[in-house]
């Protein structure tokens, strides 16, 4: 069992949260996966899911808004959202509202977002939430 990091960026931005939360996975002990959300393929395999978009045009990215749409039932798998912006930043938001429709057990109280390029602040944010994705897998 793994944790999965979905991402969609457009410029990097949220790709390096995906990447830090992926460091704080693997520093608990547990394995991890991040995932392009063209690649993604569904939730078999993985004991938590961290979904992040970047917003443009106060929405989620298309790749991740389709996987939105296509999820299943989550039954209680640990979850949470996040994401970059540069002007509104929805898209965590959104991401996070349809994890808890989709029945989600959602880890954090508020999706981690990052204004532009993340901060070493919301950097470690980010590796705070794969420790917890990591725990609540074991």
């Amino acid at each position: 069992m793994k944790v999965g990091v979905i991402y969609e960026s457009t410029r990097g931005r949220t790709k390096a949260m995906a990447e830090a939360i992926c460091e704080g996975v693997t520093a608990a002990g547990a394995e991890c996966e991040i995932i392009d959300a063209k690649e993604f393929s569904g939730t078999t395999g993985f004991c938590a899911l961290a979904i992040g978009s970047s917003t443009r045009m106060k929405r989620v990215l298309p790749m991740v808004k389709r996987i939105l749409s296509e999820l299943p039932d989550l039954k209680g798998l640990p979850a949470a959202g996040y994401g970059s912006y540069g002007w509104s930043g929805e898209a965590p938001d959104e991401i996070d509202s349809k994890l808890k429709e989709l029945n989600a057990e959602i880890v954090i109280e508020q999706p981690i977002k990052a204004k532009d390029y993340p901060g070493e602040s919301v950097l470690e944010e980010c590796r705070n939430l794969g420790t917890t994705l990591a725990e609540k897998c074991s």
